[in-house]
């Protein structure tokens, strides 16, 4: 499900990332891995095991925006309220 530009506004605007960085399109992995906080190996591994869509643009892969909120919002963990 691809979620509202404005939802996704909402979220990205609460990291503490460059503005430039968070109104792209498309990431690249590098991007990816700043944005995420994650290593390269571990962008190769959510690739691999097809977690998240990936496009291939000559020797680069690219990221969709919409598809990295998704992924993110698919691996949520909810805190149990007591």
């Amino acid at each position: 499900m691809l979620l509202s530009n404005t939802h996704l506004d909402n979220i990205m605007k609460h990291w503490s990332m460059p503005e430039n960085l968070i109104t792209k399109a498309f990431y690249t992995t590098k991007e990816l891995q700043e944005l995420l906080g994650i290593s390269l190996p571990t962008i190769y591994r959510i690739i691999n095991s097809r977690k998240i869509p990936v496009f291939k643009v000559g020797h680069s892969l690219r990221f969709l925006r919409e598809d990295i909120i998704s992924y993110l919002e698919s691996n949520r963990i909810d805190q149990i309220m007591q």
